[in-house]
């Protein structure tokens, strides 16, 4: 179970996790993300199938969260755009 939802039903007072897992559970307050000298990050990749029937537009997407137009969403989700 998310130590968000721990936290949330008030079984535990405090629990660290990825931001992006924090920010939409209801009933907590997020404090904020460790300090730089103890945080891991986590690195996402994106691969295509060699098959793939809707081949463009699935590169269309990868190129859009790639870009500086999607920066701001992914901000607001907790996450840090590459």
């Amino acid at each position: 179970m998310p130590v968000g939802e721990l936290i949330a039903r008030g079984e535990a007072e405090i629990g660290f996790q990825q931001i992006s897992e924090l920010l939409p559970i209801a009933g907590i307050d997020y404090l904020g993300p460790l300090s730089a000298d103890i945080q891991h990050f986590t690195v996402f990749s994106g691969g295509l199938h060699a098959g793939a029937k809707e081949r463009q537009g699935a590169q269309a997407l990868t190129e859009f969260i790639k870009s500086p137009a999607a920066a701001a969403v992914i901000r607001k989700s907790g996450m840090e755009p590459a």
